[in-house]
């Protein structure tokens, strides 16, 4: 008990000491970490969240093989981060024969530069002029509108990737806890699959929806290994996120100080956000 409360007193006094110094002098490195951490967060939750529910009610239903496309799905969560970002950094890599640009070739898509491309996806799609004409008015604004960065959206493919399964085995344990006989009750009213799964299946999985939303975020914001591995020195600008800046902060130029009072605001964050999401999503989860 000493101990916590020392560790307790002396992080309470690193975040009052240097907390005005984080906020009153905080660079433009520290202020775009937490862009790309809202970026990387809001990006990677809705695919994982909403690809692991259709594949959880596929996998649901009576089909053959069913237990080994479980077991596909839920094995990029279970393999090392360290494995799995090494194989994904070369499928992005920038050269025209790797496996990524390879496939968009056949649509007619030139070699993109992933990884290595710092400039956001709303800016390569509509072009930089756009972006440009908003900078002139607002440089904060075009910055969001410009939207993350195509090395970003890379890394965002990988994460969602890898927790899609884990995602679809959660929702798999919440599909199983819904009774048969509402489904029973629904096809003798005549109702369609599509009607069973907007008033059944899905008010049903809100609890589980709202378990998984409240651990994707805090994950997403937290996210280190994956980004660390799979960021280069050309984009790093646009995917550092907070995390990585604090790391950097604290391994590169030794600033323990100000590196400790960002960790304690990249917590605040993410426990303002827990609180507002428990509070908001709490009323509207259906337990039945």
């Amino acid at each position: 008990m000493g101990i916590t409360a020392l560790l307790l007193l002396t992080g309470g006094y690193i975040l009052v000491a240097e907390l005005p110094l984080v906020i009153g002098n905080a660079d433009d490195d520290l202020w775009q970490g937490f862009r790309n951490t809202v970026f990387f967060a809001f990006s990677t939750v809705p695919i994982q969240l909403s690809v692991g529910m259709v594949l959880a009610y596929m996998l649901f239903q009576n089909i053959k093989g069913r237990a080994l496309f479980r077991l596909i799905y839920f094995m990029p969560y279970v393999m090392p981060f360290v494995a799995t970002s090494a194989v994904f950094r070369l499928l992005f890599s920038h050269r025209p024969e790797s496996p990524i640009n390879q496939v968009i070739a056949i649509f007619g898509i030139e070699p993109q530069r992933w990884l290595l491309e710092p400039s956001g996806v709303t800016q390569l799609l509509f072009g930089p002029g756009v972006i440009e004409a908003i900078r002139q008015s607002s440089p904060v604004l075009a910055d969001w509108v410009a939207g993350p960065s195509l090395a970003l959206m890379s890394i965002v493919f990988y994460s969602a990737w890898t927790y899609i399964g884990y995602s679809a085995v959660i929702f798999l344990a919440g599909l199983g806890n819904i009774p048969n006989e509402l489904y029973e009750a629904a096809r003798i009213d005549g109702a369609s699959r599509w009607a069973e799964f907007r008033h059944i299946t899905f008010p049903l999985l809100s609890p589980t929806t709202f378990f998984l939303s409240m651990i994707a975020i805090i994950g997403t914001f937290k996210a280190f290994v994956q980004i660390f591995i799979m960021r280069s020195p050309a984009a790093s600008s646009a995917v550092d996120t907070a995390s990585i800046y604090i790391f950097e902060t604290l391994r590169t130029q030794t600033r323990y100080g100000y590196g400790s009072a960002m960790a304690f605001v990249l917590f605040a964050v993410i426990l303002t956000l827990t609180i507002i999401q428990n509070r908001y999503m709490g009323r509207k989860v259906f337990y039945g």
